[in-house]
């Protein structure tokens, strides 16, 4: 029997795909029903995102609907408050006419032209009058409450990469903005993550910015090993296929837990693997994989500098006291106030994160290319 790969990567994964987080979904399933907002940050493609859909899936039914927005890409706050209305009405409106009467009962001083096809929570397209807009924010600002209110509904407003709102030019006064009036909303959970360590906690715990202690706050964890063990093993052994305990650990050890390249190394796995895996076809998968990222792993080094790639060097190489004389003597580092910039420059490019008790690089697969490949150690 043909059977699909038991294994995603490179996507929103739900389902069998999605493993573990009992504790976390429990935590945020709670907040959602006691109407408390969450902030939830890790590293990018540690699932996340994934964890946020598990539990739309399992929660969403006629009372308790979803809103879901994308910060990654919005650069302007014109942007912000066209999405965010768009996808409001996406996330609570299910009927026709509800869509052709939106802007009738759920607008006052803002005229907004809605268009839509055949599926309007899929097709609607929705354009607001920026000058309306400036007017009237809080118009946009309050759109959740004031269709939940209308329909007896809840509604939870869940916002990606919400950092990015650091990125808009009046930040600090849209962020102003939106605490005023969400603060107030008795009908909505507000479940706001993002990957940027940094940022998030500059937004969320600093007591001069707006969020400060908005919601719960979750730093979340990576997966344990024990779980990641038992979905292989199982993924494999329903497939009709064999892996040793030996490998699902060299695999766990070589992704170092990070669930997307998890995934991906063992799709390449089972995909390579007729009946049961060997060393050989695990250095195969490996080599698929890096093959896959080979060129951005170039493109990253080549936009280091110096004293940036052998600060890399001396992490790789277990030393944690850069600014010590011996180490930046060593490995070159130059003065602290370098090696203070450079830890700067490398946790912005997401290529390190130092918010840890023990710094680590954020992309595991980076971190092999980069000491067997790039330094050949």
């Amino acid at each position: 029997m043909n059977h699909a790969s038991p294994f995603r990567f490179g996507k929103v994964v739900t389902g069998d795909y999605f493993i573990n987080r009992e504790e976390e979904i429990i935590r945020i399933q709670n907040n959602i029903t006691n109407k408390i907002n969450t902030v939830l940050i890790s590293p990018r493609r540690w699932g996340k995102t994934s964890l946020i859909r598990q539990i739309a899936q399992k929660t969403c039914n006629s009372r308790n609907r979803f809103v879901f927005i994308d910060f990654y890409n919005i650069r302007t706050e014109e942007e912000f408050y066209n999405i965010y209305a768009q996808q409001v009405l996406r996330g609570s409106l299910t009927r026709v006419d509800e869509f052709l009467k939106a802007g009738r009962d759920f607008f006052k001083t803002i005229i907004p032209s809605i268009s839509f096809s055949v599926d309007p929570q899929h097709d609607l397209s929705l354009k607001l009058n920026w000058n309306e807009v400036k007017k009237a924010k809080g118009e946009i600002i309050n759109l959740p409450e004031i269709i939940a209110k209308k329909k007896k509904i809840q509604l939870n407003v869940c916002i990606d990469e919400f950092q990015n709102i650091a990125k808009l030019e009046n930040y600090i006064q849209v962020e102003e903005d939106l605490r005023a009036h969400w603060q107030h909303h008795e009908h909505i959970a507000y479940c706001l993550y993002g990957s940027k360590r940094h940022m998030m906690s500059d937004i969320f715990n600093q007591e001069s910015r707006p969020f400060y202690r908005f919601g719960d706050f979750i730093m979340l964890d990576k997966i344990p090993k024990d779980h990641w063990i038992l979905f292989i093993t199982r993924a494999f052994t329903n497939t009709g296929k064999q892996i040793d305990l030996a490998y699902s650990e060299k695999i766990i050890e070589l992704a170092d837990n990070h669930p997307d390249y998890i995934q991906q190394l063992c799709h390449h796995l089972w995909s390579l693997t007729d009946s049961e895996v060997d060393k050989d076809i695990l250095m195969s998968a490996v080599d698929l994989v890096l093959s896959s990222n080979v060129i951005l792993y170039q493109e990253t080094c080549e936009n280091l500098s110096y004293t940036q790639i052998n600060l890399l060097k001396a992490l790789v190489k277990g030393e944690t006291q850069f600014t010590s004389n011996a180490v930046m003597n060593q490995y070159r580092l130059g003065t602290p106030r370098n090696v203070w910039k450079n830890k700067k420059v490398l946790e912005n490019k997401e290529i390190i994160d130092f918010h840890t008790e023990n710094a680590y690089f954020v992309d595991p697969f980076f971190k092999y290319w980069f000491t067997e490949k790039f330094l050949r150690l």
